[in-house]
């Protein structure tokens, strides 16, 4: 069955079942909560204060207090917050330019959260590589020195990731114990320069 019909001298553009699963499957993956996962969602310091402002309330977040107070404090902040996801986001603002970007997301179940963390893990790790500091894989010579000082839970009580990008700054990734609205499996992240 022919999808587009066309003059009789057109070719006809026709679409097999395997076209037509694939098409299902992306839209499924571009469509879910994980589809936005862009880094930060796409913002980084050194971008524009009122630029992330109109990315924010474009996709649907709320701010906590009008723009004027947040700028006046340096300090943007948003939420969103749908059935299956809460997201905070605040942006710690120098003159017109972000220093900090800080993002929360907590989902209703612990197979979502872990999906979210290893997905942003192996983005950070493509992108700037090992991290600098890793609490699920401490290496036996600090988990000797861990134990040696009465802390090897530590893994337990700290669990991130960092990295330091070659250009300076911190970014961690870590697991969130918090309750956002009454999702209590949430991931944030952070990224200082």
């Amino acid at each position: 069955m022919p999808l587009f019909w066309g003059t009789p001298n057109q070719k006809t553009c026709r679409v097999t079942p395997q076209q037509c699963r694939i098409l299902f499957v992306l839209c499924a993956l571009l469509c879910s909560p994980f589809a936005y996962s862009a880094l930060f969602l796409g913002v980084s310091p050194g971008d524009s204060c009122l630029e992330t402002y109109q990315m924010e309330i474009d996709r649907g977040a709320e701010a906590d207090l009008p723009l004027d107070t947040m700028v006046e404090h340096e300090l943007l902040a948003f939420q969103r917050n749908t059935p299956d996801l809460s997201e905070i986001t605040w942006y710690q603002c120098g003159g017109d330019r972000i220093s900090l970007v800080y993002y929360g997301a907590w989902f209703n179940s612990g197979a979502e959260q872990k999906r979210f963390f290893e997905n942003h893990r192996a983005k950070l790790e493509r992108k700037f590589g090992q991290p600098s500091f890793d609490a699920f894989d401490l290496g036996w010579m600090t988990k000797l020195v861990l134990w040696l000082d009465g802390k090897e839970d530590i893994n337990e009580k700290l669990t991130l990731v960092q990295w330091q990008p070659e250009n300076g700054g911190m970014i961690m990734l870590g697991y969130s114990r918090l309750n956002v609205h009454g999702k209590a499996y949430g991931v944030t992240m952070s990224w200082e320069r």
